[in-house]
């Protein structure tokens, strides 16, 4: 009779339930999170499949990286799962659009879209563009620049200057308050779920002090509320489907760290590549082509997306490009893995921007997951595409960019995708 271990590493046949349970010892959290890509890419070759089981969390596991499997968790997955962050990260964050699924979340996405508009986002560019044009003046380029703390941010001052109506021109006291918070907010996300103090230090766990510090951004914003009485925050209250919890945590996610740092990623890693010697020219072409810049920006998203992917635990039986997945068992859907699917994608693991060149239709982009899947989309996609648009080209414009020489350009994945290290580029002024 074969064993668990060798049962596991059968490719799971179509239609089929899941064998046995894995026991304790065979838990793959750790080498998972130690190296997600090594960790996927291993398995698929070993279980000849982008769909197999193992074990994580103490649970049985079924880790999807095919892109049909990507699609049919995100359209389908209200219907059989139920988000499987949702008790821990809603803490951090309370409800949200983030954490509704099926029905509840079309609807609060129906209403939410009605600030993100192209009308709307047109209200907000003179916001971006000020911000833009302020950071991008003052960067000094006498030493080499780490990207990815400059784009985060400037994002971070998008971001509160948009949905609370800071102005951070005046006092940078409020800025550093903000952001300490935001941070602290931050890494309760990547920490142990338990609000606790440490034993023998007296101090409170990380979950604890992101769970404080939830509580004084949230103080902050309703005083932003009361105080002010225009810009976003009050569009937001004129959204009749939203009580005041909502509208509050609403605006906490909004002005949270997850967008900064979702954006710092994609704009470093576009810079990443265009700062590279043999590819100098691409920065010219993407001044001059807006279609050449689309094609960067797709290609971007489908070799470097911020977020790995996430988790849903089957509430009854679910099938996902051909597998059945009982009830109980969990999912963690890899984004990552599902835009480097060969079966979608020639060539995947090489970055290639021709390849969106005779992309006439959205059939192909639909393939991407970047910004989340139909009900499960991204709400502010249009916003986010304007701030970004507008940082590179301001950027570009005004300088050319260069990777500074033997760095280790490597990426890790978790909590979001960037360079291990602190990549530094030089810059040098394009003539007037």
């Amino acid at each position: 009779m074969a064993s668990a271990q060798d049962e596991a590493k059968k490719p799971l046949p179509p239609g089929s339930s899941f064998g046995r349970l894995l026991g304790i010892l065979s838990d793959k959290s750790y080498d998972f999170y130690k190296n997600p890509v090594q960790f996927f890419e291993k398995n698929a070759v070993d279980f000849k499949s982008r769909i197999f089981q193992s074990r994580f969390l103490l649970k049985p596991t079924v880790f999807v990286g095919s892109n049909q499997g990507l699609a049919d968790v995100l359209s389908d997955g209200g219907e059989f799962t139920e988000l499987g962050y949702k008790t821990f990260m809603g803490q951090i964050y309370g409800d949200n659009i983030l954490f509704t699924d099926g029905k509840a979340a079309e609807e609060l996405r129906d209403a939410l879209s009605q600030l993100f508009t192209d009308d709307c986002v047109k209200t907000y560019q003179q916001t971006i563009d000020r911000i833009v044009e302020k950071e991008i003046q003052n960067l000094d380029i006498s030493n080499p620049v780490c990207l990815y703390e400059f784009y985060k941010k400037m994002v971070t001052e998008i971001c509160l200057s948009l949905f609370l109506g800071l102005d951070f021109e005046d006092t940078d006291d409020i800025y550093d308050t903000i952001t300490s918070l935001t941070t602290t907010h931050w890494h309760g996300i990547i920490s142990v779920p338990l609000a606790l103090k440490i034993p023998g230090t007296g101090k409170e766990s990380t979950f604890k002090q992101a769970l404080q510090a939830k509580d004084k951004l949230l103080e902050v914003i309703k005083e932003r509320r009361e105080t002010s009485k225009k810009g976003f925050h009050q569009k937001l209250e004129e959204i009749h489907e939203l009580d005041e919890e909502a509208i509050n945590n609403h605006l906490l996610l909004f002005t949270s760290a997850l967008v900064p740092k979702a954006l710092a990623s994609l704009l470093t890693s576009f810079s990443l590549e265009v700062g590279q010697h043999q590819k100098v020219s691409w920065q010219k072409m993407c001044l001059l082509d807006e279609e050449f810049m689309d094609q960067m920006l797709l290609e971007v998203q489908r070799y470097y997306p911020p977020f790995l992917g996430g988790r849903r635990v089957v509430t009854k039986n679910f099938e996902v490009d051909g597998y059945t997945i009982p009830a109980g068992h969990s999912i963690v859907y890899l984004t990552f893995a599902a835009h480097r699917d060969p079966s979608i994608f020639e060539n995947p693991n090489q970055f290639h921007p021709g390849r969106w060149k005779n992309s006439t239709s959205d059939t192909q982009k639909k393939k991407l997951f970047c910004f989340g899947y139909l009900s499960r989309g991204c709400v502010g996609e249009r916003l986010v595409w304007a701030i970004i648009k507008t940082i590179l080209t301001s950027l570009l414009k005004k300088f050319e960019l260069s990777l500074v020489d033997k760095q280790d350009l490597s990426y890790k994945w978790l909590p979001v995708s960037r360079p291990k290290t602190d990549v530094l580029f030089k810059f040098t002024s394009r003539p007037p």
